[in-house]
This record gives C-alpha cells, sequence and structure tokens, in this order.
C-alpha cells in the first residue's frame, strides 16, 4: 500500500520543481538522473512519475529527444469525464444530466457578461453560425459548437472556454451513444438566434433567459422520456419556456 502513496508524492514534487523553476510549456525537463539525486529517489521512481505526469499531458516525452514540458491540455480530463458519464451505463443519463447543468451554469454567466460588452463584429460571426445551423448535415453541429465557443473566447476566461468546449464534447459522445439529439436544425437554430438577440440588445438578464431557453430543450426531452433515469426536468425560470 505503500508505494503508490510514495509514486504520488514523486509526482508531486517533479510538478513542484517544474513550478518552482518556472519552466515553461515546451521547456527541456531536468535529466532522470539528475531528477533522481534532486529528489533522493531510485531512477525507476522518476520513470514511473514522469509515466503518470505523460498521462496527464504536464510532461512530453518526444523519444530520441528527450522529456519536456507539457501544455496539460484537457485531453487526460476528457477521457476521465466521459469514462465518469459512461460508467453507469446507457440508461442512466444522471451523469449526463450533470454535465448539462454544470456547462449551463457557466454559460449563463458568460453570455451574460459578453451581452454586456463584447466587440461588434461578434454578432455577424455568430449570425453566420446560426445561418450553417439551418441546414442539415454535420456542419450545423460543426457551427454549434463553433457558437458557443465564440461567446465563451469573447469573455475572456481561458480556463472557462476550455471547460465548456469539453462538456460540450463529451454530452455530445454521451448522448450518441443514447441515440443521438432529436432536435431539427431549425429549432436550434431559433434557440441560437434568440442568443444573439439579446446580446444585440445588451441585455444581460435577457441573454441569460435565452441561454436557459436553449438548455431546457434537453430537459423537454428528458421528461418526455427520450433518455431513461434522466429524471424530472428543472423548473423552467420565469420567461424561458422551451422554444
Amino acid at each position: 500500500m505503500a508505494r503508490p502513496q510514495r509514486s504520488e508524492e514523486i509526482t508531486k514534487q517533479i510538478i513542484d520543481l517544474i513550478v518552482d523553476r518556472q519552466l515553461p510549456t515546451g521547456a527541456p525537463m531536468p535529466t532522470e538522473l539528475s531528477l533522481a539525486e534532486d529528489l533522493g529517489v531510485s531512477r525507476n521512481s522518476i520513470r514511473e512519475a514522469v509515466k503518470a505526469l505523460q498521462a496527464l499531458g504536464i510532461v512530453e516525452v518526444r523519444h530520441g529527444y528527450g522529456t519536456f514540458v507539457g501544455s496539460a491540455g484537457s485531453e487526460a480530463l476528457q477521457t476521465w469525464l466521459l469514462f465518469r458519464t459512461r460508467s453507469r451505463g446507457s440508461t442512466d443519463a444522471g451523469r449526463l444530466r450533470d454535465l448539462l447543468e454544470v456547462r449551463e451554469m457557466i454559460e449563463t454567466e458568460l453570455t451574460s457578461r459578453v451581452a454586456r460588452d463584447h466587440r461588434p463584429e461578434l454578432i455577424g460571426q455568430l449570425q453566420a453560425c446560426v445561418a450553417r445551423m439551418r441546414r442539415k448535415g454535420p456542419d450545423a453541429a460543426v457551427a454549434d459548437r463553433e457558437f458557443h465557443d465564440l461567446i465563451c473566447a469573447e469573455a475572456g476566461f481561458g480556463l472557462a472556454r476550455e471547460l465548456t468546449g469539453l462538456f460540450w464534447d463529451v454530452y455530445r459522445a454521451a448522448e450518441g451513444e443514447m441515440g443521438g439529439p432529436v432536435s431539427s436544425a431549425p429549432a436550434t437554430a431559433k434557440r441560437h438566434q434568440a442568443i444573439v438577440d439579446a446580446l444585440v440588445s445588451g441585455d444581460a438578464e435577457a441573454a441569460a433567459h435565452a441561454v436557459h431557453r436553449h438548455f431546457d430543450e434537453v430537459r423537454k426531452r428528458a421528461k418526455a422520456g427520450r433518455y431513461g433515469g434522466f429524471g424530472e426536468a428543472r423548473p423552467a425560470i420565469p420567461g424561458s419556456a422551451a422554444s
């Protein structure tokens, strides 16, 4: 039982070393021997820790070149989140609901902020996405994701943007396993157009309501029994009935 704990300690020490030395993404890591001497552990222990860090994207091993500081992207988190969402089986969408709720909370706040302050050209970019959503085909889903990514990017919070993109991708993957979305392209475009209209008006409250209306569509399907085990829909907020 002691070995896993010791491995976690070494992993944490290597992370602390990267932070303390202010090594940027892409910087070469100290050699295996140097790390072993600095931390007072065996080289085998360093190898195990580096493998764990590589799985998390914190370090990148380039065979023949060495080990470098990684970008710590969301790939590892995406794998974990998708497994967690799927682990209760395709008939229990409780965790799918959790993804939806967390994403809605983040996007509601970000969209409200963007309504108060945004670049004029953002509206044209969002309108272009809505136009693509009105057409059937795989590009409609691509435009959907781009629409939300544009708003999150405009809000200026990099972590929130990365998280919402992660939740979007995992939700789509999990939803697809349960039969896929049933909403039509025109209906999806209509809900997104309502968000654009609220942004044009500069009304943060209207923007928040438009985001809630968009997410209410999925809860409406759930209440109708589209996904077994999903539970009841969240009570609609005033003025946010599903469109």
